[in-house]
């Protein structure tokens, strides 16, 4: 559907020094309370310090990737595409920025919860496509340390050939233990291969 994300304005930072922003991820907690990771791209002049900022209706954490490069981790109290999901008795195990859309994943009680929340989307204004359907299985998503872990590890260059960093580097960085690192990484790993294979068996 189209990307109508309010949790950039929770960012700490001037819209005017913002260069771009990148939806990640986002879920929601229930009770119309939503979590996202964004990506901010920034002026070259401007920092942004490491730290969490408390707003009315939400938080923002920000991690810094690089000199203008930041994590935030945003958590919106009062996020109505979240309420709507709650009320037509689904979940949003994920969402993705796919350029000007975004493409979620929606677990619903039955398929008659997940035809309501389209429903209900596109009522007030959203254009939603339904790309598939099917039961439920676990390792569908990352969770949202899942994602946060593995994104820092990648802008950093774990994952390039050679590697450009290792996991004591992304431990300091990131502020965890290397074996909650490491077991989040791998669980990622896991998920996304097999989601992989999934997707070319299918």
């Amino acid at each position: 559907m189209k990307d109508q994300h309010n949790c950039k304005s929770f960012l700490p930072v001037d819209a005017d020094r913002v260069v771009s922003t990148d939806v990640i991820k986002c879920s929601s907690m229930g009770d119309g309370c939503g979590i996202s990771i964004m990506r901010v791209i920034t002026d070259s002049d401007i920092d942004i310090p490491e730290t969490t900022v408390s707003m009315k209706g939400g938080e923002c954490q920000i991690d810094k990737v690089s000199s203008n490069n930041y994590l935030a981790t945003i958590t919106n109290h009062s996020c109505k595409l979240c309420g709507m999901v709650s009320k037509c008795k689904c979940f949003l195990m994920s969402a993705i920025n796919k350029g000007d859309k975004v493409e979620w994943t929606v677990l619903g009680q039955d398929s008659s919860c997940v035809r309501e929340l389209v429903s209900e989307l596109r009522a007030k204004g959203y254009t939603v496509n339904l790309l598939a359907g099917g039961k439920y299985n676990e390792d569908m998503t990352l969770t949202s340390k899942e994602e946060k872990y593995l994104r820092i590890a990648f802008d950093q260059g774990y994952y390039d050939v050679p590697r450009r960093t290792d996991l004591d580097t992304l431990c300091e960085r990131i502020g965890c233990s290397k074996s909650t690192l490491n077991v989040s990484l791998r669980n990622a790993e896991r998920k996304i291969i097999r989601n992989y294979e999934i997707s070319k068996t299918g």
